[in-house]
Parts: structure tokens; sequence; C-alpha cells
């Protein structure tokens, strides 16, 4: 046999990552080529007046972020409340703008790679269940979900993903002070870090039980990891504002909206979104909203059903807090990052056939839809 000669540079780079590297670049370089068409094909500006991909991807939030990014939280620099914002996507973005000078395209890059991370995650986790062939089916209904446009913008929900996912694939593995540590990540991005710190307590416990093993042990020290970081924010937060409530503070104060009865929030959710006088564009927000909770709750069931424990009470919990305020927000932005329902596309793709092209022909319309509202300056969430 002729020995096999040295391995190319590219034969060296993990084999998750080679699996979805072209397929997640591919889509980024769709999403920005969209953005770009769209902004010259409906606008009546000159043409030399067209905006550029920094300025079309520099929207809502992406704004505060960068702010605390350069300035830091309660900054005289601006009056924007964004102690509702968690440091891990600022921090991100200030280390990026070492190499990156200009502020909105260092948050562009760290989603861009954070991508990378989930993507290649993603596919692990999905083929250690429905073999290679079948796992790309995971990632691609990640990047064709109608609220993906959000994993091309500089907001935490990248970040967020790459840790959680990645976490996730540890703990699987049994790695636990791996996955406590990125699952500390995620918890630095979104308050949903909250419920998947929950979620790893129950996958340790599922994981220790079944192989009969003691569950108070040192590896349960890194589940700690987690909620250690929320409480590191949150001192953090003290110490500026005098107050353990910035949080809800800045939400109330920014937002008009505290902690109510999911029963509350729907019914306050449910006059605006069947409100015909109302713009609608707003109308539709807030009727994503409300499918957002049903979504939520339908899949959170579907776990249970199949005893994937950690998995539901990741999805289950994170549900709960999003239904549980005065009215609801953000909730499409929260099963975006519920990584279990693409485990489970990718499950139900692999047994039947017609799911991936349904799934492909009703989300990736309405995604293409909002990556042209979201960078038009339309509302989108």
């Amino acid at each position: 046999m002729r020995a096999s000669g040295p391995r190319s540079g590219w034969d060296r780079v993990p084999g998750a990552v080679r699996a979805t590297l072209p397929l997640w670049l591919a889509s980024r370089v769709a999403v920005a080529l969209l953005s770009l068409g769209a902004a010259r094909a409906l606008s009546t500006s000159p043409a030399r007046s067209a905006p550029g991909l920094r300025t079309l991807w520099d929207r809502w939030d992406v704004g505060l972020f960068t702010k605390v990014a350069r300035y830091g939280y309660r900054s005289p620099a601006y009056s924007d409340r964004t102690e509702v914002d968690f440091p891990g996507l600022p921090l991100a973005i200030r280390f990026a703008h070492l190499f990156v000078r200009d502020w909105i395209a260092a948050g562009l890059v760290v989603s861009l790679l954070a991508g990378v991370v989930t993507a290649a995650a993603l596919w692990r986790l999905a083929a250690d269940e429905v073999g290679e062939p079948d796992a790309r089916f995971a990632v691609l209904s990640l990047i064709c979900f109608p609220y993906a446009v959000f994993l091309f913008a500089a907001y935490s929900e990248g970040l967020f993903l790459a840790c959680a996912t990645a976490a996730w694939l540890a703990a699987r593995r049994e790695r636990w002070w791996l996955a406590g540590l990125l699952g500390a990540g995620a918890a630095s991005a979104r308050v949903s870090g909250i419920a998947f710190g929950v979620a790893l307590v129950v996958q340790y416990i599922v994981t220790r039980r079944g192989e009969k093993k003691p569950v108070f042990a040192r590896p349960a020290a890194a589940l700690a990891l987690p909620f250690l970081a929320i409480v590191a924010f949150q001192s953090y937060m003290r110490a500026r504002t005098g107050v353990w409530t910035s949080y809800s503070d800045a939400m109330r104060a920014g937002w008009h909206r505290g902690t109510d009865w999911p029963w509350s929030g729907w019914a306050a959710t449910w006059s605006t979104a069947t409100d015909g006088d109302g713009a609608s564009t707003f109308a539709w927000f807030w009727r994503g909203e409300l499918l957002a909770v049903v979504v939520g709750v339908g899949l959170t069931i579907v776990l249970l059903a199949g005893r994937r424990w950690g998995e539901a009470t990741f999805v289950g919990v994170m549900t709960a807090i999003m239904a549980s305020t005065s009215y609801y927000a953000s909730g499409i932005r929260g099963i975006l990052v519920a990584f279990p329902l693409y485990l489970l596309l990718a499950r139900a793709a692999s047994r039947r056939t017609w799911v991936a092209p349904v799934y492909l022909m009703i989300c990736a319309p309405v995604m293409a839809v909002l990556v042209i509202a979201f960078t038009q300056g339309q509302w989108v969430d």
C-alpha cells in the first residue's frame, strides 16, 4: 500500500467544522446579499446614497449592545437602560474591537464566529443521534428558522447558542467542568442562561443515575458555574446602582414590562395582536409572540414524552420565564435558541422524507422577509 501523504490544513480541521463551515458561510453571504439587494430594490433614494452592510445591520438593540461594549453600564455617555443586556456579548464585542476597529463590524464578526461554533456543535449533537448524512438538516433548520436574522446581527442569541450547544455536547460526553464553564458563557449572554443552568443540573442527575454513579460527586460542583456567572453580573450591577433589582427596574422603566401571571401576559398580548386598528407590522409581531409560547409549551411536551428530561427542562423553564411577564416580548428569539427543536427536526426528517422540504418551504421565505424587515428598519423584535 502507498503511504498516505501529509494531511492538508483543511484535513486537520475538526470533522464537525468541515461538515458545516461551507454551509454556514454560504448562508451568511446569502443573508448579506439579500439585505444589500433589498436596500437597493426598495429604496427611492439616489443610488449613490444606498446604505452599506454596516448601516443596514446597525438596528435596534445592536446600538444598545455596542454602547455597553464601548462605555459600560450606566455611563453618562448614553441614557438607555441597558441593565437588561447581559455582559457576554458586549465583552465579546469589546475583545473583537481589538482587531476590528469598527464597533458594528466587530459585533458582526462575533456573531459570524459564534455561528461557526454553533453549527459544528449542533451537527455533532445531531450526528450522534441520526448519523452524519442526516445531521446537516439540524444546521439547515437553524439557518432557515424565521428569526435567524438575529444570528447575523450583533445580538446575543448567536453567542448564547454557541456556548449552549457546545456545553450540551460536553455534557453528553460527561465532561462536566467544560459543560459548566461553557454554560457560564451562555448565562453571561442571556437571561435564558437560568433555564440552561437548571437543564444542565437535570442532565447531570439523569446521566449519573442512569450509570448508577453517585450524584453527589466532585463533577457536580461544575453545575454551579452558570449560576455564579449570573450572580457575578447582578453583584456588579448592585455595586454600580446600589440595588439588587436593576434588571427588573430597567425592564419596567425602559419597556414598561414586569413579572406577571402567564395568563395575564397572554391576555394583554392577545388584545394587542387582534387589534384591527393597530399597525400591521406590530400586529404580526405580537402574534408571533403568542405563537412562540405555544411552540415552547408544545415542544416541552414532546420532549417530555420522549424522556429527554434535560432538553425538556431547558425549553420548559425558558418558556415559563418568557410567559410570566405583563406582556410577551422577545419570545420568538427565545425559541430561536431552543436548540432541542433543531435536534427534534433532524430526528423527524431522518424518519420522514417530507419533513425537511415542508419545513424549508414554510420557514425560509419567512426568514428572508424578516431579514429585509430588520435591515429596512421595520419592527422585527
